[in-house]
């Protein structure tokens, strides 16, 4: 069983127990739409190049990807591990990106404190012969709002991104991009649950571009 029909699996049996965690998802999908995309044609799926971590992150989705390829008719996907010797000319290259990194975000804060609400008064007479009335006044205050100030956050974003390649022109003909933010998840539980919509969302005939949230089912822990 690959790693996203394990995925898809348990988010549909858990899906029976409720809901708990909400999953916030920004999806991008254009796919060039002058390009003749040959479902008969020898398909190569791989890792991007640039960060190790990220290259590395993409080889556990590489078969989910030839899979969702299958799906939407590709006869001929391979992995470079799975290609054979004497196949026929790459048509077309499918680079994996999946990878998670901090970010900083700047958002406005109340402040909180004493907050002056009413006033006490005393008055005490003097004990000078002319019995002069002493006031004095206090004050009373009680705990809210007293201002804003700027503050920096600190989030996690994890990003999907399927870039597909001509082999010949070496333009890109297809670009696939899944996010999320989270504060609470483990990276490697977020980028499981963004390839799982990214490859839901395979669309090579019109663009995709949705913001949406999935609920998770009741007692889901992405710790």
């Amino acid at each position: 069983m690959t790693r996203f029909l394990f995925c898809a699996l348990f988010f549909l049996t858990a899906l029976i127990s409720g809901c708990a965690t909400q999953m916030d998802v920004a999806l991008n999908a254009t796919p060039d739409p002058d390009y003749h995309f040959d479902r008969k044609a020898t398909v190569l799926v791989t890792s991007a190049t640039g960060s190790d971590e990220n290259a590395l992150n993409a080889r556990y989705y590489l078969r989910d990807m030839v899979n969702a390829l299958k799906d939407r008719g590709f006869q001929e996907v391979y992995t470079d591990a799975s290609l054979p010797k004497n196949h026929a000319p790459i048509k077309m290259t499918v680079s994996l990106d999946v990878g998670s990194r901090q970010v900083t975000y700047r958002y406005t804060a109340t402040e909180y404190g004493q907050v002056p609400n009413s006033t006490s008064t005393v008055c005490k007479t003097s004990k000078k012969k002319d019995d002069r009335l002493t006031c004095t006044s206090k004050p009373n205050t009680t705990y809210g709002p007293i201002g804003t100030s700027e503050r920096t956050g600190y989030t996690t974003l994890s990003t999907f991104v399927a870039t597909a390649r001509d082999e010949v022109s070496k333009r890109p003909v297809y670009l696939l991009r899944a996010s999320s933010y989270n504060e609470d998840c483990q990276s490697s539980k977020v980028e499981d649950f963004l390839v799982e919509q990214g490859l839901q969302n395979l669309n090579f005939e019109d663009r995709v571009q949705r913001n949406y949230t999935v609920t998770m089912p009741e007692g889901y822990r992405c710790k």
